[in-house]
C-alpha cells in the first residue's frame, strides 16, 4: 500500500503543483477494501516465528562454526 501511495504521489508531484487534492481523489481498489486484517495478523505472526527460527539456526551454525575454526 505504501508503494501505491508513493507512485501516486510522485506521479501526482509533476503533474499537479497540488498534490494533497489529489491524493484525496485516489480510492482504494475494491479487493483491498476487502481484506480479512485477522488473517493478515495470523499470517504476519507466522512469517515472523519462521524468521525467528531461521534466525536461530544461522546463530547456532555461526557459533559452530567460530568453535571449529
Amino acid at each position: 500500500m505504501a508503494g501505491i501511495a508513493g507512485g501516486v504521489a510522485l506521479k501526482s508531484r509533476s503533474s499537479s503543483k497540488r498534490p494533497i487534492k489529489r491524493l484525496q481523489a485516489v480510492q482504494l481498489p475494491k479487493s483491498l477494501k476487502e481484506v480479512d486484517l485477522d488473517k493478515l495478523i495470523e499470517a504476519g505472526r507466522k512469517v515472523r516465528s519462521i524468521g525467528e527460527q531461521v534466525g536461530d539456526v544461522a546463530d547456532t551454525a555461526q557459533k559452530t562454526h567460530k568453535k571449529h575454526s
